[in-house]
This record gives structure tokens, C-alpha cells and sequence, in this order.
């Protein structure tokens, strides 16, 4: 538990230290029970900077000018959620100064009472060229392995498991299903194959702002064992030939996320051992995507190799009636991270599919983990498994600020804001400090992402601006898409969670 008192003496002396200065520091609530009755943190420590941000809607006021940026709001920083906090942005788009108060300096600030302020979603798991229909029903057969429901035609498996053939299609697609994601409030995405638009790309290297930050790509490989031409599941653990195929598939100086475990017989069982064998002395991260297989000895070895699991519980429900051991491997301290694998059996947003695993988590887990460890898994989680720790995913100094405001409703505990947001409730969002989608009425008083179009369709009633449109298709091109057949509209709200059950 924070001591309150300690951390405002902490902030304090930080101001001290920096020539620009700080203004004067709002009263601190110095037990945790009269902080939990300001805002519930849901399991983050709580710091009331100023108890005025909290309990109501949010709205937000944008003034000033200056090479940096200033976001007033309810912020989670670095593990701990500040009342009325704020976050000093450099020109470089990197976070300066987090807390209570920031050093005064010229800046453009978005000053925003009732909105929390968090690291913008990571969604390590996507076929970004699949997430563009969706049926109208769950698919109600149940699979033991992904290769059965992928030997049946579309009819007999209840939904059409292929991406565009006419690769233009495919390319506006795959753009319209990433401004999905992105309006909703993720600024990454894994399993986007060369696609650039409206957030990062974490499969591109090349430095520029919707690209991997500082690293080497991260390697997607939905079938490392190289088995999606013959859909056989192997029928023995893997011998040598077959670890030394995967390695050449597993690039030692990436991170590594391939699909693993994807089912619940043997042969699932068996790719978990080959992977770890595959990727025992690889020194650059690995997430195994799915892991429904996964045994009690395996997860010794995740833990022992330091390998994270992405989670896509409602795909694992949907095709296989259940999903990763999860109790097992929270109290082994693997990392867990999310994404939302597709739209025919996935969620169309990250903060759905939280909710998924929140369902399971009150109906079989006994609420094992709080609101702080889902949204963990959905942001600094995400950027461990795939080495962005320092980089992005918990807005610390140094950090880029790649974040989201959500509106709270007057809402006055994470879990109440975390369940019922959606993009009605999505006030921004910025990658590397620049916006990438806002108000419109903002237009022109913010630092943007190169490219914006007003979105012309005024979702969920609001008028927004987009950023990060690819110049080669355009806003208007992608909106126009026939091939894309799901209602955007629905990400305006919470989806239903009932298809987020065992089976």
C-alpha cells in the first residue's frame, strides 16, 4: 500500500531538483480508505492530487502553446492511479514529468477533469486482414484443435475464415479494421503484416511514429510449426528436424510471438513442448499467443524461460469451449498480455475483449485478478512480452506517450470505467504525444500525426478527427469499403459477454 505522505514529500523534492518548478501541490489524502472513497483504484495505489477530477464527466479545455504537451486528468502512471494528476510531454514526445504536479514549461495543455488518463492499449494479437465480417451467431460446434474447424468449408464451421484474395481489397481491409482498434483507444497492434495506418504497426522497424519504437519488429507466425499447408497436428512431441524448422522461424534478434497451443488434445499439447524447445536459448522475448493446452509442467517452463502468454479468451470459448489455465499461470507469475485474434470469433475492440476475461474472471476465478491486473494485460504487460518495457505501456518518465483519455461518467473506480467504456466514452487518443484522434473542435490547437481526415460519420454521435490516414487509399476509400461488413457502430458501447463462458 502507497504511504501518501511519503509520496507527496517524494514529489516535493522532485520539484526542488528542476530548475522550472513546480505549482503548489493539491492536498494528498494520506490513508488509503479516504483515497479508495475518491477514486478506487481497482487494485492500483491511489494518490489524490486533487479530488475535483473525480465524480464527474469528463470535460476537457485545450490552451497554450510550446514545443511540449501537458495532460491534466486522472492518471495511472507508472502503477499508480493520481487524482488529478498530470503528464509533462516533451517535443519528442517522450513523458518528462508524471504526478501530482509537472515543472512549468510552455506547452500546449489538455486540461481534463473527469477523465482517466492511461496507456493506450496493446493488442498483441490480430490477423488485421480476417477482421473484417463478423457472423451473426458464436459458432456452435466445439473444437479439440484449430486445424478441425479450419478443414471445414465456411458453411459447415458457421463463419468465412479467409482475408480478401484482390490484395487491394485486402489492404483496405486491413486499414479500416486498425482505425477500428485505434478509435477504441490502442495505439499498438501485432498481426498487422506491412499495414501502416492510424497506430503502430509493431510488425514494421523502420522509426517512423506508427512503427515499432526502438527495437527490432516483432516476428508473428501463425504456424511455426509450419503446418498450415497440411492442417495436421503433431501426433508425437517434435524431434530435432522439426525444433530446427522453428528455429529458423523464430529470428534470434526479435521478439517472437507465434499462435501455440491452440486447442485442448494431445497434438496442442505437443506444439507448447516444441516452441519451449524451439526457443530455450533465445535471449530476445517470446509470447506464446492462446496456450488453451497448456499443462502444470509447461507453465514451470514459461515461468523458467521467461515467456509471456497472449491471451484471446473469447476466440478460445467461441472454437474450444475454453481458454489458457489462467489461475495456473498468475500464481506462477507468467506474464500475461491480450489481444483480440479476429473478428469472426474475436472482440472488435481490446477493451472488450477485457471484459471477456473479466466475466470469466467474477463466474470462475472468484474475481482472482482486480481491475489493475486486467488493465495491466491490456497495456504495460503488453510491451513486456515484446521487450517495449521503457518504451511504452505505463506512461513513466521516459516513456512515449502513447495514451488514451477515456471519460469516466462521473464513475469513481477503475473497474466501473473499465466496463463500461467504449468509444462513446473515448476522448483521445495519442501515439508518440501526437493525437491521432480527437474532438473535432480541436482541430488546430494540438500537435497531430501526419495525415488527419475528419471522420464523416459521426459515430456514437460525435465528431472526431482522425489521424495516420495512408495518403495511397484515404479515409473516404476505406469508409466505402463493401467488403468490410461489420457495423461499426457497435464499438459505441460495451458488447454483450455471454458468449464469454466455458463450454
Amino acid at each position: 500500500m502507497i504511504d501518501h505522505l511519503v509520496l507527496r514529500r517524494s514529489l516535493l523534492s522532485a520539484c526542488a531538483v528542476l530548475l522550472t518548478g513546480c505549482a503548489q501541490l493539491s492536498p494528498v489524502a494520506t490513508d488509503a480508505r479516504t483515497a479508495k472513497s475518491v477514486f478506487d483504484g481497482g487494485g492500483y495505489p491511489v494518490a489524490v492530487c486533487n479530488a475535483d477530477y473525480s465524480g464527474r464527466s469528463a470535460s476537457c479545455t485545450v490552451s497554450g502553446s510550446g514545443p511540449n504537451r501537458i495532460v491534466r486528468a486522472n492518471v495511472i502512471s507508472n502503477g499508480i492511479l493520481y487524482v488529478g494528476g498530470a503528464l509533462l510531454i516533451g517535443g519528442d514526445g517522450r513523458i518528462q514529468a508524471a504526478g501530482c504536479e509537472v515543472p512549468a514549461a510552455p506547452a500546449i495543455t489538455f486540461d481534463c477533469p473527469g477523465a482517466l488518463a492511461s496507456a493506450g492499449f496493446m493488442n498483441l494479437h490480430e490477423h488485421i486482414d480476417y477482421s473484417y465480417q463478423q457472423p451473426p451467431r458464436p459458432p456452435a460446434l466445439k473444437w479439440e484443435h484449430r486445424h478441425e474447424w479450419r478443414k471445414l468449408s465456411d458453411e459447415e464451421r458457421g463463419f468465412a475464415g479467409n482475408a480478401p484474395k484482390d490484395e487491394q481489397v485486402r489492404a483496405e481491409v486491413s486499414e479500416r479494421a486498425m482505425l477500428r482498434h485505434a478509435l477504441s483507444g490502442s495505439t499498438a497492434v501485432s498481426g498487422a503484416k506491412t499495414y501502416r495506418a492510424f497506430l503502430r504497426n509493431l510488425g514494421l522497424e523502420d522509426g517512423g511514429p506508427l512503427a515499432m519504437p526502438l527495437g527490432r519488429r516483432v516476428v508473428d507466425d501463425t504456424f511455426p510449426l509450419n503446418d498450415g499447408g497440411s492442417k495436421e497436428w503433431p501426433k508425437a512431441p517434435c524431434d530435432a528436424a522439426q525444433i530446427a524448422g522453428i528455429k529458423l522461424r523464430a529470428l534470434p534478434e526479435h521478439p517472437y510471438v507465434p499462435h501455440v497451443g491452440e486447442g485442448t488434445n494431445d497434438g496442442a499439447r505437443h506444439e507448447v513442448d516444441c516452441m519451449l524447445d524451439a526457443v530455450r536459448a533465445k535471449a530476445t522475448p517470446n509470447a506464446f499467443i492462446h496456450g488453451v493446452a497448456i499443462t502444470d509442467a509447461q507453465i514451470a517452463r514459461l515461468k523458467e524461460q521467461r515467456v509471456a502468454v497472449v491471451l484471446s479468451p473469447r476466440s478460445n470459448f467461441q472454437l474450444y469451449g475454453k481458454t489458457a489455465p489462467l489461475a495456473k499461470l498468475k500464481q506462477a507469475g507468467v506474464t500475461l498480455a491480450m489481444g483480440t485474434d479476429w473478428s469472426p470469433s474475436g472482440s472488435l475492440t481490446q477493451l472488450d475483449e477485457m471484459r471477456c476475461l473479466a466475466r470469466h474472471n467474477r463466474d470462475r476465478l472468484q474475481g482472482l485478478f482486480s481491475w489493475a491486473d486486467l488493465h495491466r494485460m491490456m497495456t504495460e504487460n503488453g510491451a513486456q512480452a515484446v521487450g517495449l518495457q521503457g518504451q511504452v505501456g505505463a506512461l513513466a518518465v521516459g516513456e512515449l506517450a502513447d495514451l488514451v483519455l477515456l471519460d469516466t461518467g462521473g464513475r469513481r473506480s477503475l473497474g466501473e470505467v473499465l466496463e463500461r467504456s467504449a468509444l462513446a466514452e473515448t476522448v483521445a487518443v495519442f501515439v508518440g504525444g501526437r493525437a491521432a484522434s480527437f474532438p473535432r473542435a480541436w482541430e488546430g490547437k494540438l500537435a497531430q500525426l501526419e495525415n488527419c481526415s475528419p471522420d464523416p460519420r459521426d459515430l456514437c454521435g460525435q465528431q472526431r478527427t482522425v489521424c495516420g490516414v495512408n495518403p495511397a487509399r484515404g479515409l473516404d476509400r476505406l469508409l466505402g469499403q463493401a467488403a468490410y461488413t461489420i457495423d461499426d457502430a457497435r464499438i459505441c458501447r460495451p458488447q454483450p459477454t455471454d458468449d464469454c463462458v466455458e463450454r
